[in-house]
């Protein structure tokens, strides 16, 4: 197999233009199934370095390595690729060229690190045993690129056996990365309520049966679900943000609408919290004399990491960058992230590689201020070219 030290030296070697790339796609953020001109330009990228190209979406593109050998695994590497509508408040000299638009979550590092991983790659090919598909994926921050993606087969021809992905995390320093065995992330669910009353003067509430009040009654019952209903060591989040009623303030209203969020991670919990939820909300309004009905729109499912394949990010980080500079999560985080698709399908795994600088504050993602330390660039595709080549041999 390649040496390290033979990917550190082609990481060098190509950091400045990885680092042009990296510019390139911040100046010129697009949000989700409207990246084209970011499309267009890794298309461009993926077909200078001799590879295939694929568009399974209109925004999502594959690059596909095809391997000198055989006998080895098919790996598939996935970068997100859609921005944010959040306007950029840094003073980078390469800030976001869109008024009210930008990298604000990191994406152009997953394809800056994915560019570079395939550019070295491909200079490698007579190594590899197996193809390599990289996957430029759309809307993961909207409506689940990833699954998208899946349907349109791109994961098939030549069929992938594993894939690998990470997000930055600027609340780790540059350097290091943080890792997690089963899940890493919640699903999402969002759900309705409609509570139906009926209406009457705000003089003579006898005379109507009032939909605030009730629903009120609802958001009030809700919150004893997690805490009443659910394992107390299985994360669970029920948030009800939206609540709208009534026309005057002085008449009882006859319909309140309450809308929110269903964070779970595994599939027992989640069908619990939708059945205890359906069965609250109901009979809450019941015993109030009005009626609700509940509608679920089913969002991203929970991310889970494959313990084998984690077993070897968790051995290539630690020859890449040393045990001291790994950080195993506790707890996993109840947002979400579209990989979950690509872990339902085949055994994968999902990381995280630090992008804060140390010795300064560290804005979010999703914030204006966000910037990301660029020296983490070089650990991502280390990891990513490293943990793909054991894959590969696994």
């Amino acid at each position: 197999m390649v040496s390290q030290e033979e990917i550190r030296k082609k990481i060098e070697e190509y950091r400045e233009w990885m680092l042009d790339v990296r510019h390139w796609l911040h100046r010129h953020p697009e949000t989700g199934d409207e990246e084209y001109e970011t499309t267009a330009y890794i298309e461009k990228l993926l077909k200078e370095m001799g590879l295939r190209t694929e568009k399974p979406l209109p925004t999502g593109v594959i690059g596909i390595l095809d391997a000198e050998n055989t006998g080895g695994k098919c790996i598939a590497l996935r970068a997100d690729i859609d921005a944010l509508p959040v306007q950029e408040e840094t003073e980078l000299s390469f800030r976001s060229q869109r008024d009210g638009f930008m990298h604000a979550c990191g994406h152009d590092m997953h394809m800056a690190a994915l560019l570079c991983t395939a550019r070295i790659l491909s200079d490698l090919r007579d190594s590899l045993t197996a193809p390599v598909k990289f996957l430029f994926q759309p809307a993961e921050e909207t409506d689940g690129g990833a699954e998208r993606m899946i349907r349109a087969g791109c994961l098939k021809n030549p069929d992938v056996d594993h894939v690998l992905g990470y997000h930055v995390a600027p609340e780790y320093p540059a350097g290091t990365v943080a890792l997690r065995y089963g899940y890493t992330h919640a699903s999402s669910d969002m759900f309705e309520i409609e509570v139906l009353g009926m209406k009457s003067h705000g003089a003579y509430p006898d005379e109507g049966i009032d939909a605030v009040v009730a629903a009120s009654q609802i958001v009030t019952a809700v919150q004893s679900i997690v805490s009443r209903n659910i394992v107390a060591t299985d994360p669970c989040v029920i948030t009800i943000g939206k609540f709208h009623a009534g026309s005057a303030g002085n008449v009882i209203a006859d319909r309140a609408e309450l809308a929110g969020t269903m964070r779970t991670t595994t599939p027992q919990t989640r069908k619990r919290a939708m059945q205890r939820l359906k069965e609250t909300a109901e009979g809450v309004a019941a015993a109030m004399g009005a009626s609700a009905s509940v509608k679920y729109r089913p969002g991203y499912i929970a991310q889970k990491n494959d313990d084998s394949v984690m077993d070897i990010v968790a051995e290539t980080a630690a020859e890449c960058i040393g045990e001291k500079n790994i950080i195993m999560k506790e707890y996993p985080s109840m947002g979400v992230e579209d990989f979950a698709f690509y872990s339902g399908e085949i055994p994968s795994a999902f990381f995280f590689v630090g992008t804060g600088y140390r010795n300064r504050n560290n804005y979010g993602i999703h914030h204006g201020k966000f910037e990301a330390d660029e020296s983490a660039l070089d650990t991502a595709v280390l990891m990513e070219i490293m943990t793909c080549l054991k894959l590969m041999c696994s």
